[in-house]
């Protein structure tokens, strides 16, 4: 197992996992409770964590989250299952969770 970044929230990391895991990267969030120890605990200790099963997927891992985070965001869209109006960063309705 190889350790591949900390992020700043836990929503980050699965964020994050999820699009490994869609690339095919194996990856896991680890310290998923560790805040609960915060004060026990020196803070950085306690951020999430994503880990990759195989560490020569780094590389790849790496490229995957810096495309992600430099993605220009587009225009914003209307859900086809509600019509709710989503920024063009979203992946997801924010209001009823369907696929944009």
């Amino acid at each position: 197992m190889f350790r591949l970044c900390t992020t700043a929230t836990l929503a980050e990391a699965h964020l994050l996992r999820d699009l490994l895991l869609r690339a095919g990267v194996d990856a896991r969030v680890f310290n998923e409770h560790a805040q609960g120890g915060l004060g026990d605990i020196p803070f950085t200790h306690a951020w999430p964590e994503i880990w990759l099963d195989r560490p020569g997927d780094a590389d790849r891992a790496r490229a995957l989250i810096d495309a992600f985070e430099h993605a220009p965001s587009g225009p914003d869209r209307a859900c086809g299952a509600c019509g709710e109006i989503s920024p063009g960063s979203f992946e997801v309705c924010w209001h009823c969770g369907h696929t944009l």
